[in-house]
């Protein structure tokens, strides 16, 4: 084998290596983004769950009473005072009988265990967090918290976790979801 020869055999070697590492790292790279998609999924889910819990509940500790009917903000409960009412528990949502019952609720820690490829990686336990805070809002803008009641309160959702990274700096990210209840009075 001569010179010239020799030097194309270490070409094509050289060009197969840089191939092989291309696709491995490209292989890397989409098993992260699918991992990531999957701890972001699985924060939306509680996040969510949270959301169809708290909608299905009557929009104030006043409106939850049978036959009874509030006709005027000020008959709400004060901006101070959402939150657990007497007989709830913190510990047991299921006490729960009004939207804000869920302000600076706090979720048990929520495990999963994933199962990545289980002849190669080990599993993967993964723990999240979740709080909430509820604030009496702007109707015209949900996103300027009222100091008084009005008709509309919003359910701010905070879910972590330490496998949730920010795909650009890989620092800890939190997913927050939100939703406004609102309450209708019609006059008669």
């Amino acid at each position: 084998m001569g010179s010239h020869q020799m030097v194309l055999s270490v070409l094509a070697m050289l060009l197969l290596s840089i191939t092989v590492l291309t696709v491995n790292r490209q292989t890397l790279t989409t098993n992260d983004t699918m991992m990531s998609s999957r701890y972001g999924l699985m924060a939306l889910s509680l996040a969510n769950t949270i959301i169809q819990d708290a909608s299905g509940l009557a929009f104030d500790e006043k409106t939850a009473a049978l036959g009874s009917s509030v006709t005027a903000v000020s008959q709400l409960t004060s901006p101070s005072l959402l939150g657990l009412d007497t007989g709830e528990s913190a510990s047991n949502p299921n006490t729960f009988d009004d939207f804000d019952d869920y302000n600076c609720y706090r979720t048990t820690p929520k495990t999963d265990v994933i199962i990545v490829d289980a002849t190669v990686t080990p599993n993967k336990t993964m723990t999240f967090y979740s709080l909430c805070k509820v604030d009496y809002v702007d109707g015209n803008n949900p996103s300027t918290v009222m100091t008084t009641q009005t008709w509309h309160k919003r359910l701010m959702i905070s879910v972590y976790s330490n496998e949730l990274k920010d795909p650009w700096t890989g620092l800890a990210d939190t997913l927050k979801l939100s939703t406004v209840y609102s309450y209708y009075y019609f006059p008669h």
